[in-house]
């Protein structure tokens, strides 16, 4: 799917869930390209901008394991996508 709101973020959730339970702490996750961010700390304690469903997956699954910029490494502003197929 390559609309919004369609359930992607919804069938991430529900993957991870399933593989968390069988795997146990072993689960990453990546969102390679993303358009709405919110502001998060870093384990260094810098401000970044990640993507709203990465800093959901990380706090929801405890993925403190994983760092916030290994998981969301691309920001792109709203209406980039538009723009750029228009």
């Amino acid at each position: 799917a390559t609309r919004q709101h369609v359930g992607k973020t919804s069938v991430s959730l529900a993957l991870c869930s399933g593989l968390q339970k069988r795997f146990g702490r072993k689960l990453g996750f990546i969102k390679p390209v993303g358009q709405e961010h919110v502001p998060v700390k870093t384990c260094s304690g810098e401000r970044m901008k990640v993507d709203k469903d990465v800093k959901l997956i990380r706090t929801h699954f405890g993925l403190n394991h994983m760092h916030y910029e290994h998981m969301s490494p691309a920001i792109i502003p709203r209406g980039y996508t538009k723009a750029f197929i228009d």
